[in-house]
């Protein structure tokens, strides 16, 4: 009985980790957070992610920027700039998407 309340917890954590990350997948094509993760400014973040052709929306939260765009053209430079791409809450964008 020890054992199944681990084995327990490892399948839950599990399914909420996988569950987070379908919630946080950024789309296809739309509305993104754009979250840099070296501590750069978002002023340095707009200047490559318009460069790769996204449009500004807005500042997100925790110095995040909220895009439109498409997902092949922003993975790349997020890369090579230590940015992060998730799907952008509605709360994030104004309230719509």
């Amino acid at each position: 009985m020890s054992r199944a309340i681990p084995a327990f917890s490892l399948h839950l954590s599990c399914a909420v980790a996988a569950l987070a990350a379908v919630a946080l997948a950024p789309p296809a094509q739309g509305r993104m957070l754009l979250v840099p993760l070296a501590g750069q400014d978002a002023d340095s973040v707009a200047v490559w992610a318009t460069q790769a052709g996204a449009r500004i929306v807005g500042r997100g939260p925790l110095g995040s920027l909220a895009v439109d765009g498409l997902r092949g053209d922003l993975l790349g430079p997020a890369l090579r700039n230590a940015t992060l791409v998730v799907a952008a809450p509605p709360a994030a964008c104004g309230g719509r998407r």
